[in-house]
C-alpha cells in the first residue's frame, strides 16, 4: 500500500513539473459589447487548466493564459464557439 502511493505521488509531481503555462491570443471578430465579453470570459473562467482571461472589445481579442498540460488552445476556441461567437483562426507566421 505504502509503495503505490509513493509511486502516485511521484507521478503527480512528475505531472505538474513538465505542465506550463502558456497563452492564447484569440480573435473574436463579432465580440463588440461588454456583455459578449462578459459571457466569454465566464465560460473560460469554468474551464479547467485557465489561470487567467483578459478581453480587448475594441481589438476583438481574448488573452487567455493557462495550463497546457489541462488544457489546448483549440479547446479554449470550441468554448468560445459554444457560447455562439465564431473564432477567427490564428495567422500563422512563416
Amino acid at each position: 500500500m505504502t509503495l503505490k502511493l509513493y509511486a502516485a505521488s511521484v507521478a503527480l509531481v512528475a505531472g505538474a513539473a513538465t505542465a506550463k503555462e502558456a497563452t492564447a491570443n484569440i480573435t473574436v471578430p463579432k465580440m463588440d459589447c461588454d456583455s459578449c465579453a462578459v459571457v466569454i470570459k465566464r465560460a473560460l473562467t469554468k474551464t479547467p487548466g485557465v489561470k487567467s482571461t483578459t478581453i480587448d472589445t475594441g481589438k476583438r481579442l481574448v488573452k487567455v493564459v493557462y495550463e497546457d498540460s489541462a488544457v489546448s488552445e483549440a479547446q479554449l476556441q470550441q468554448t468560445i464557439e459554444k457560447t455562439g461567437f465564431e473564432v477567427k483562426p490564428p495567422v500563422k507566421s512563416k
